[in-house]
């Protein structure tokens, strides 16, 4: 139960909508899709479509059950492979592994709940909790249970890239087979060994089964092409511009509400097995530490160390003398954590919007209502793209989350673009787009193309509430430069979230941001009069600084960056007012300061680029 809860919750991931267009196409046309029916810019590449099994069964209970019981159907999956997890930990080390397992277990997923998409890595979660509970079953003595895994292979690999996991499961236990035989360990440890002839040819069978998929050889080798992808690498444009693939210990610096909760979990372990000091068998050992590494690289793959710790050490510690006490201490608290676990959950769930429904200012909802009918070149946030296609399938997005079809060099350019936003008129001549809809809150680094269309006239904003914007070549443009404008604007937000609310407050501030960002100062003031605290601090500070007010807005940077010396937004706007005073080499160090707290951060780094430029001129002459 406390599982399912915590799978529970909004739509934040936008890849489930692309993948529910692919199955809503596979069904349209009775065939899979083996080139990109859906973006502009990858139209007609090859598309390895690994997850066709998946889409179809995505798309399938959609028909059924909608998005609501996608949602409860995804959580029912995180709650089955819980179930299986903890039978392992049962399995090694007795209630006593249960116990801790199960406590262990639902705090880490409770720190990675926002790691719980709707996406096929839950499948992969619950394999890989097949997988390991055969494996362990199969040291107990029950052999027979090895035939399942080439079976749950070839589902698997027609599912998701991920499974080449299974095989190194496989692969940790055949090596400590072959490390125990070769130690020709005394018979009484026989009873625990490993078959190593079964192993191996399971392992084998495993590998052939990986080759049955339409797409053969492309989809074995594809794997490994994404796990170059994610490599960490200050050049690698997909590990440091893709939030999901930044590495823990950077995506810490500048969003430690989300992971960084990661290196407390990491000493907890090796505190745990320091006090404890189980022995922990050769196979659990490499498991621990591929999935580590993994999640070293990547904090989209914390989740998948999340899950398979817990039981491992749970069930390699519950032999240790500390470990019956500890477990018994555990469910005398099982009642009131219970009930405080409920508790939670009542508040979360009375905070957050309804489960199965986006999550706020993610995605342009708006502007996919009103485009459900339209056809034609769209220009929109990569997130955003599989989402119009699945709303509005006349609507051919520029491109979507599928980045696997496009090279480094196509996505540093598309994010040059947002860098500099002279740069979108250029694609938009060749493209034509009929539409452009863009996101200004998740993330925020559209937020200057926003500007930049608003101040063209050859563009029309027929809607805005702060977080999404949809601009068209023809219709009634609104304009932010009239009060009136932005009263109606800020009444609509006021009567869908009032301003008492969190979301409503969040939702003042998109709307004071894209003011700043479209040169209305005055305007985004007005906006943030109703609005205190340290974002709205920030926002003032941007205001007055777009104003040319620069001693007021040096002033309030100051005063932010006094309250929080690694406010990284008020570092980089420090910047900005050096270098538009002529003080460059001050700008330059407010920017390598906000840079050595963040590397990646894409604002620093625009603003670096400008700095660089307006230095070419000085060094050239």
């Amino acid at each position: 139960m406390g599982a399912f809860l915590i799978a529970l919750g909004p739509i934040s991931d936008g890849d489930i909508y692309w993948h529910l267009a692919a199955g809503r196409e596979m069904a349209a046309r009775h065939a899979l899709l083996r080139t990109d029916p859906f973006t502009l810019s990858a139209a007609g590449r090859p598309w390895i479509d690994v997850h066709w099994l998946f889409q179809l069964g995505a798309w399938t209970a959609y028909r059924l059950v909608g998005l609501r019981g996608l949602t409860v159907g995804k959580a029912a999956l995180v709650a089955v492979t819980a179930l299986v997890l903890l039978r392992t930990a049962e399995r090694m080390g007795g209630p006593t592994g249960r116990a801790l397992g199960g406590a262990a277990l639902l705090a880490t997923l409770y720190l990675a709940r926002h790691l719980l998409p709707l996406r096929p890595v839950i499948v992969t979660a619950l394999f890989l909790a097949i997988f390991l509970w055969v494996l362990e079953s199969v040291r107990a003595g029950a052999r027979r249970r090895l035939w399942l895994l080439p079976v749950l292979q070839v589902l698997w690999v027609n599912c998701q890239g991920l499974a080449p996991l299974g095989l190194a499961l496989i692969a940790a236990y055949a090596v400590e087979a072959a490390v125990v035989r070769r130690a020709d360990l005394s018979s009484p440890h026989a009873q625990a060994t490993l078959p190593l002839t079964p192993l191996l040819v399971t392992l084998l069978s495993c590998t052939v089964a990986s080759f049955l998929t339409p797409f053969g050889l492309r989809a074995v080798a594809l794997p490994g092409q994404l796990l170059l992808r994610i490599a960490p690498d200050q050049h690698n444009v997909f590990s440091t511009a893709i939030a999901e693939n930044i590495p823990p210990f950077v995506l810490e610096r500048t969003a430690p509400a989300q992971i960084g909760h990661f290196k407390w979990v990491l000493l907890a372990l090796a505190a745990g097995l320091a006090l404890f000091r189980p022995r922990l068998r050769l196979a659990h050992a490499l498991v621990l530490g591929l999935f580590l590494a993994l999640a070293l690289m990547a904090n989209r793959n914390v989740l998948l160390l999340y899950l398979l710790a817990p039981p491992l050490v749970a069930g390699s510690i519950a032999a240790t003398p500390l470990a019956a006490p500890t477990a018994r201490w555990l469910a005398r608290a099982a009642a009131p954590a219970l009930g405080m676990a409920l508790a939670l959950a009542v508040v979360t769930f009375a905070r957050e919007p309804a489960f199965g429904a986006p999550t706020p200012f993610h995605f342009p909802t708006e502007s996919a209502r009103r485009l459900r009918s339209a056809t034609g070149p769209v220009f929109a946030p990569d997130h955003a793209g599989g989402f119009l296609t699945f709303h509005a399938p006349g609507l051919r997005p520029y491109l979507d989350t599928r980045l696997v079809l496009h090279t480094a060099d196509e996505y540093a350019a598309f994010l040059a673009l947002l860098d500099d936003p002279t740069r979108f008129d250029a694609l938009d001549a060749v493209e034509r787009f009929r539409y452009v809809v863009l996101t200004t809150s998740y993330p925020d680094r559209y937020l200057g193309l926003a500007g930049h269309l608003a101040a063209d006239p050859t563009w029309r904003l027929l809607y805005t509430d702060g977080a999404e914007l949809l601009f068209a070549r023809e219709g009634s443009g609104l304009d932010l430069a009239e009060r009136a404008t932005v009263d109606t604007i800020s009444a609509a937000l006021e009567a869908r979230s009032p301003l008492s609310t969190e979301v409503g407050r969040a939702a003042r501030l998109n709307l004071a941001r894209l003011l700043a960002a479209a040169r209305q100062p005055g305007e985004a003031l007005h906006v943030l009069a109703a609005l205190d605290g340290r974002n709205a601090a920030a926002l003032r500070a941007r205001a007055h600084f777009v104003a040319g007010e620069l001693a007021a807005a040096e002033a309030l940077a100051q005063l932010s960056l006094a309250q929080n010396g690694a406010d990284r937004a008020s570092m980089t706007l420090l910047a900005e007012i050096a270098l538009a005073r002529g003080q460059r080499s001050d700008a330059r160090t407010w920017l390598q300061r906000a840079l050595s707290l963040d590397p990646y951060d894409p604002e620093a780094r625009a603003a670096l680029a400008r700095l660089e430029t307006a230095a070419r001129p000085a060094s050239g002459g």
